[in-house]
């Protein structure tokens, strides 16, 4: 991340005044070192803030009662030099608003602004210089808002042909007309920047794009199935179980007519299981309504079963030079930093509103499927979702602002997952005569209808498994071996202990069944397939 004392150096001025304090503030850093971070009675860094609503008609402003003015918000660094997070801090503390989201990361204006004698908290303060860094943030005005009673009397939102009236410090007004001006540049500089991706992306994809199975033709049934398999999924692991399934049910007609047990262990591994169920029940739809012919129709396709917005776009476009967007996470990742856009990618919201931009600059035809497959290629290769982004071979460098102002770190946003449910299992893998024994879960719930090893819920020890195991009437004569492991879902983890027992007879409350059997025809999720001998 880059220093404050980096921001201000690279820091373009603004006015003729701007630069006079600029220079003046890095000499008295020179000067006081990081004592410019607390209150020297000379001066000292200031963090402020204009607050926009999101359809940029008002400003949000507090009536200051020692400036006895309508003003923006902001407080002193103390000690603190991200002074970024410092004005969204005292943004909060002002005005109660509690979602702030920054314009840009980059700095907005540098003044040095003079503040008279005054009386704070019965104490009188020197005439002093406030060093003050400015930000621009959006906020919605239907948020409540909360006076700050020790500083402020009033705080609301106020119309922008109207604040000038309001403010009574005249040497602020052009600061404030400065910094506002500064945000309706931005905005309209990131819209414009949506144009000039597909100029950009095309060359580079056609030079660069990876040779990946599905990209051989353009048949929507295997683009269909690659779409579907590479959600939430790896593209490494994806492409042996593509060519896998393909081979195995080679058509729509074929995926369709699978026994289940066959489609369960070919998507063995993979995951959320759901996908593959919705990809067969889509099949039959495909076979009975449209003749086992894949709709060139974008509507037909979202009508399809575990088909969103997504992989409609990919399909339409890949298959049918269909100008639709195809917008995931390696999407909104690439637009949230090269506009810097700090709203919350997991928003549908944003996703939404991105979409309809993206659509409206699509390219037609055949550039269409080009210019889907550049974004994902991109995210996938270059705008990397952990660690940092390739920016030094990124084709779309010279237009990002995240790059520019090198706030890349910052983005894309999310909001902070909820903390997984912890749930504790003991496993139970019965082994009686060369056979295992296997059981199906409940139709409903995760990894529903699956087959699994015997479990019940909580930790066992080696006695409470053993009398367990007796109450199933399997005869348990040893415990040949003890494993300890956990699997992560989505929204909960398992902690597993897992027994191997050697049992002297089968029962009819389990399916029994040989080595074979269990590598070759029965699919086990990864949670319970580790435990396999």
């Amino acid at each position: 991340m880059i220093t404050l004392r980096e921001q201000i150096h690279t820091y373009i001025p603004y006015t003729a005044d701007e630069q006079k304090a600029k220079a003046h503030i890095l000499h008295q850093w020179d000067v006081l070192g990081d004592q410019i971070f607390a209150r020297p009675d000379e001066g000292h860094f200031t963090a402020s803030s204009i607050i926009l609503n999101k359809e940029r008609t008002h400003m949000l402003m507090v009536y200051h009662n020692i400036y006895d003015s309508f003003s923006w918000t902001g407080g002193h660094a103390d000690g603190e030099q991200n002074l970024l997070h410092k004005a969204m801090e005292e943004a909060k503390e002002e005005t109660g608003i509690i979602t702030l989201i920054p314009l840009t990361g980059a700095i907005l204006s540098i003044d040095v602004l003079p503040v008279k004698v005054h009386v704070k908290r019965g104490k009188e303060i020197k005439a002093h210089q406030h060093y003050n860094i400015a930000y621009g943030f959006i906020a919605s005005d239907k948020e409540l808002l909360q006076i700050k009673p020790d500083e402020n009397s009033n705080v609301c939102w106020i119309a922008l042909d109207d604040w000038q009236s309001r403010c009574n410090e005249a040497h602020m007004i052009p600061v404030y007309e400065k910094i506002i001006s500064r945000m309706q540049e931005l905005d309209s500089a990131k819209q414009d920047l949506y144009s000039q991706l597909p100029e950009l992306l095309l060359p580079w994809f056609v030079q660069h794009a990876r040779k990946l199975p599905w990209r051989e033709d353009r048949d929507p049934y295997h683009v269909w199935l690659s779409e579907i398999m590479l959600q939430q999924t790896r593209v490494e692991a994806v492409k042996g179980y593509y060519q896998r399934f393909l081979t195995a049910l080679p058509d729509i007609k074929a995926l369709a007519e699978a026994p289940e047990d066959l489609l369960m262990k070919l998507w063995e591994g993979l995951g959320y299981y759901s996908r593959v169920r919705n990809l067969q029940k889509a099949a039959r739809v495909i076979m009975t309504e449209y003749d086992g012919v894949f709709p060139s129709d974008y509507k037909a396709m979202l009508s399809l079963p575990g088909i969103g917005e997504y992989t409609a776009g990919a399909i339409g476009s890949v298959c049918f030079d269909l100008p639709e967007p195809a917008v995931d996470g390696n999407v909104l990742r690439i637009i949230s930093r090269i506009t810097e856009n700090y709203n919350n990618i997991l928003s549908p919201v944003m996703k939404k509103e991105i979409t309809q931009i993206l659509r409206n600059i699509y390219p037609s035809g055949e550039l269409a499927y080009l210019f889907n497959q550049s974004m994902m290629e991109l995210g996938a290769t270059v705008c990397v979702p952990n660690g940092a982004p390739k920016c030094d071979i990124c084709p779309v460098q010279q237009i990002c602002m995240a790059y520019a102002n090198h706030t890349w770190e910052m983005l894309p946003q999310k909001e902070a997952k909820k903390k997984r449910k912890v749930e504790h299992k003991t496993v139970f893998v019965l082994q009686s005569r060369e056979k295992t024994a296997i059981e199906k879960r409940s139709a409903k719930g995760l990894l529903a209808g699956l087959w699994q090893y015997p479990n019940v819920e909580g930790t066992l020890d080696v006695q409470a498994a053993l009398d367990i195991a007796a109450s199933w009437q399997v005869k348990p004569v040893a415990v040949q071996k003890e494993l300890h492991d956990k699997h992560i879902f989505t929204h909960v983890e398992w902690h597993m202990v897992c027994y191997y027992l050697e049992c002297e007879s089968e029962n009819a409350q389990f399916t029994w069944v040989n080595a074979d059997a269990l590598q070759n025809e029965i699919a086990l999720p990864t949670a319970f397939k580790k435990f396999s001998l």
